[in-house]
């Protein structure tokens, strides 16, 4: 026999004993009593008193016995008061008109700026293109942009071989 048909033949001899144990564990039902019995019995060791609770018919949130990887790490920042550990939400700045426009610092002569004031419900983002010491305004909402001068360029780290 080749290479290729042994291949093959091992490939379906682990195939089979795969799904013979898991058709047996998915038919067995003193496998999924063992099964939720030690599920019980992790959740007893995270969370002390679980096993009462659990009798009495109340269900114990994960958030308190998720406590590794990144899902735990969530849990931990929200049970602290932080409601959005992975920085998500939007920062909400109110709209911008012409008596206090977004100030823009470049050190170009102008400035590309994409307006994202506009309603919430568009599918576009305006570009906007500004010269240094210029208002711009957003033409759908309105916002008021203004591009700038940096105020300390020599605080600006500039790569010496580009």
């Amino acid at each position: 026999m080749n290479s290729l048909g042994r291949g093959l033949m091992e490939l379906v001899k682990e195939t089979t004993k795969m799904s013979q144990v898991i058709v047996t564990k998915m038919i067995n039902p003193f496998y999924w009593r063992q099964a939720n019995k030690d599920y019980k019995m992790m959740v007893e060791k995270k969370v002390p008193g679980a096993l009462e609770r659990m009798e009495k018919g109340e269900l114990i949130p994960e958030w308190e016995y998720v406590t590794e990887g990144k899902l735990g790490w969530e849990y931990r920042q929200v049970l602290a008061g932080n409601p959005d550990p992975w920085c998500v939400e939007g920062n909400f700045y109110p709209r911008a008109d012409h008596t206090r426009p977004h100030i823009l610092y470049t050190m170009e002569d102008y400035r590309v700026v994409g307006c994202v004031d506009c309603m919430d419900d568009q599918h576009y983002i305006n570009y906007l293109l500004i010269n240094v010491n210029e208002m711009g305004r957003c033409k759908d909402c309105g916002s008021c942009y203004v591009c700038l001068p940096h105020p300390e360029p020599d605080l600006i780290w500039v790569d010496p071989h580009h």
